[in-house]
C-alpha cells in the first residue's frame, strides 16, 4: 500500500474515532404556528426540522410510485424485469436507483437516532430497532400507507412507556424495554395468520436479473 494511502486511512480512522461518544448540540425544535397553539395536539407540531423532512419525503415516495412514469416503470422492474428489459427499461439502473435511494433514508434514519435521539455515537446505539424496521417491512405488505401506519404504531408505543413512567405509574424496568420488541412480535404473527388480504410482494423480489444476449 503506498504511504499516502496509509497516512490518509489512518488519519481518517482517528478523526472518526475522535467524534466518537462525543456528544453534539442536536437540531431545535421547530414550531409550525398557529398550528403549535392548538390545545392538546399542539405538541405534535413543534418537532425538529427531520421530523417533518420524513412528511415530505413520504408525499413524495407516494407520489413517485403511484403518480409518475418512473414510478410505473421501477413498479414493472420489481415485479417482471425480463417484460420491463423487452420494454427499453434499464432493469439495473432502476434496481441501482432504489438501492441507493434506500440505502440513503437507512442513513436519514440513523443520522436521526445520533444526533436527535442520543447525541452521539455510542455503540449498539440502535438498541434493536433495525429488527423492528424489517417487522415494518412486513406489516406495510410494500404499501407506503401501511408503512406510515405500522411506524406510527410501534414509534408510539415506544414513546408511550416512559411516557407513562414519568407520570408516576410504575412498570417495572423490563417490562418497558421489551414492550415494543413484544408488540412487534404480535403484530407480525396477526399479520402473518391473516389470509383474506394479499401480499403485494414483488414477483421478482430478491430474484438477480441477468440481462440475456438479444438475438
Amino acid at each position: 500500500m503506498p504511504a499516502w494511502r496509509w497516512c490518509s486511512s489512518v488519519g481518517l480512522l482517528g478523526t472518526l474515532l475522535g467524534w466518537t461518544n462525543r456528544p453534539v448540540s442536536g437540531l431545535q425544535a421547530v414550531e409550525l404556528w398557529p398550528l403549535s397553539e392548538l390545545p392538546v395536539v399542539g405538541r405534535v407540531f413543534v418537532q425538529n426540522p427531520l421530523v417533518y423532512l420524513t412528511v415530505v419525503i413520504f408525499i413524495a415516495v407516494v407520489w413517485l410510485l403511484d403518480r409518475t412514469r418512473t414510478g410505473l416503470r421501477l413498479r414493472a422492474v420489481g415485479e417482471n424485469p425480463q417484460a420491463a428489459d423487452a420494454a427499453g427499461i434499464s432493469v439495473l439502473g432502476y434496481r441501482l436507483a432504489a438501492i441507493v435511494a434506500g440505502s440513503a433514508l437507512m442513513g436519514l434514519a440513523g443520522g436521526f437516532i445520533a444526533v436527535l435521539s442520543t447525541k452521539m455515537w455510542i455503540a449498539d446505539m440502535t438498541g434493536g430497532r433495525g429488527w423492528i424496521a424489517v417487522s415494518l417491512v412486513i406489516f406495510a405488505r410494500w404499501s407506503p400507507w401501511r408503512a406510515l401506519a405500522g411506524a406510527l404504531l410501534f414509534g408510539g408505543i415506544e414513546a408511550l412507556i416512559p411516557q407513562l413512567a414519568a407520570t408516576g405509574v410504575r412498570l417495572p424496568q423490563y417490562f418497558v424495554l421489551m414492550t415494543p420488541y413484544a408488540v412487534t412480535l404480535l403484530v407480525m404473527v396477526w399479520v402473518a395468520s391473516g389470509k383474506r388480504q394479499s401480499s403485494s410482494q414483488p414477483g421478482a423480489l430478491g430474484e438477480p436479473y441477468i440481462r440475456e444476449e438479444r438475438r
